[in-house]
């Protein structure tokens, strides 16, 4: 994957400074905070690597190219531009300049992001500097940033400001000796990684995968528990909490009904103590959004599958949803009718078996396996839901529902999609009810010794 440095040129007349990049020594004495940052960023670049530099007719009149500017007196002082600068590095990875218009109107801002998403290749790793971007450049420039991770893959490096501002105006920084014009370079990277996070904790909320945020914990954190071998409470916290994510997310998707109560519990438990993380304070907020999603699940197995129908229901998993709520359902008629724990394959069948004996009167002597085999646990599951209409019939329409779609609706009558997202709602709001009267609390709030 080749590194590729990209930059904006101004036309201001830029005044010698010592630039400050974190973790490195000063660039002293130098005009163009561009040559700052690929001193310290690219001088060990090769030649497939990339540095591009975007300038207008005039940014490239006056500081591209040597004696670009005047003084009051209209005089042209001799003054290196960026490109003579950048030939003293004797770099090996290319310069280019990029000529892109002034960016005075919509068609012309429209030009620059295809000028610069065009730089980019799938895999990237870039370099950005915005100090000296124009106009609307800066708010383009993290358009195109969030456009090319999308498209291209890109993954962003560094994003640098050097913040010439922080030690006054213009006028007090002219009256700074050289050595005292130290110009801290912010890295602002981190508000682009926020921007994922949001990114990632809107995916999750509204489709129910973690995966993101499982990826964006390994990349942000990995480093830091490498550097504190694992010490950092906060990095470990939330890593820990990517992990869950992902996992409750995948549990649900793949219905995997023995493990939902325990991821979810396992991610409430690692979203509380990530929650008061401080390594990364703006995504407080967004871990507090979690928790409403969430506060459905309490632990309990019949009650998290009965929220777990309801979560595919709200982010589309709707072969999911059903799934999860009849096989909720026949765990809830082991556990009452048996008082087994539901684990047994046989005790389920038989379960599915009574319910369409009764709706479809099927005769004992007509009886299929396993509930020829065993028919007394069969009739006692048949007497539990014979004072249960609204179970069975509600059972039996959900058998048929699943049918329809692990067939893909090639069948005679297939559900429209509409229909099968409504009904699931409604099965939904049937099966809590009815079993909030079989346990008397609120879809069994208080299941028992099983559960």
């Amino acid at each position: 994957m080749r590194k590729v440095f990209l930059s904006f040129l101004g036309t201001n007349d830029y005044l010698p400074c010592n630039y400050q990049i974190a973790g490195h020594d000063p660039v002293a004495n130098v005009r163009f905070v561009q040559e700052a940052c690929i001193a310290r960023w690219c001088v060990d670049w090769g030649s497939d690597d990339r540095i591009f530099l975007c300038v207008t007719d005039e940014s490239h009149d006056r500081n591209w190219v040597d004696n670009g500017h005047k003084d009051k007196g209209g005089n042209i002082p001799e003054r290196q531009g960026l490109a003579s600068r950048l030939e003293g590095l004797h770099l090996a990875a290319p310069v280019k300049p990029v000529m892109v218009p002034a960016g005075r109107s919509e068609e012309e801002i429209w030009e620059i992001f295809d000028l610069v998403f065009s730089l980019l290749e799938e895999g990237d790793q870039l370099y950005l500097d915005i100090t000296h971007a124009f106009r609307s450049l800066p708010m383009l420039a993290m358009v195109i940033l969030s456009y090319a991770k999308v498209m291209r893959t890109v993954s962003v490096r560094a994003i640098s400001y050097g913040a010439l501002e922080a030690l006054g105006s213009v006028g007090d920084v002219i009256n700074l000796p050289v050595e005292e014009r130290n110009v801290p370079v912010f890295d602002l990277l981190p508000f682009d990684r926020l921007q994922d996070w949001v990114t990632a904790v809107d995916r999750f909320t509204a489709t129910g995968d973690g995966k993101m945020i499982r990826q964006l914990s390994d990349q942000d954190i990995g480093p830091l528990l490498s550097a504190t071998k694992g010490k950092h409470a906060d990095a470990a916290a939330i890593r820990n909490l990517g992990k869950a994510l992902t996992e409750f997310s995948e549990a649900v998707a793949t219905c995997r009904g023995r493990s939902i109560s325990d991821c979810s519990t396992n991610l409430l438990r690692t979203l509380g103590k990530a929650q008061n993380q401080e390594t990364v304070k703006p995504l407080r907020p967004l871990l507090h959004k979690l928790v409403p999603a969430l506060a459905a699940f309490t632990g309990r197995e019949i009650t998290d599958g009965l929220a777990a129908a309801r979560w595919c229901l709200d982010h589309s998993l709707y072969q999911q949803g059903y799934t999860i709520l009849q096989e909720t359902i026949i765990t809830c008629i082991v556990n009452t009718a048996l008082d087994r724990d539901g684990r047994e394959r046989t005790d389920r069948e038989l379960v599915t078996q009574a319910v369409k004996i009764i709706k479809e009167g099927i005769p004992k002597k007509r009886w299929k396996r396993p509930a020829r085999d065993n028919r007394e646990t069969t009739k006692k599951i048949l007497e539990w839901l014979a004072s249960r209409p609204d179970i069975v019939k509600n059972m039996y329409n959900l058998s048929n529902i699943r049918n329809d779609l692990n067939h893909a609706g090639q069948n005679e009558g297939p559900m429209k999609a509409d229909a099968i997202h409504h009904s699931l709602g409604e099965y939904i709001d049937k099966m809590e009810h009815a079993l909030a009267e079989v346990y008397g609390t609120n879809a069994c709030g208080e299941e028992g010794a099983h559960q």
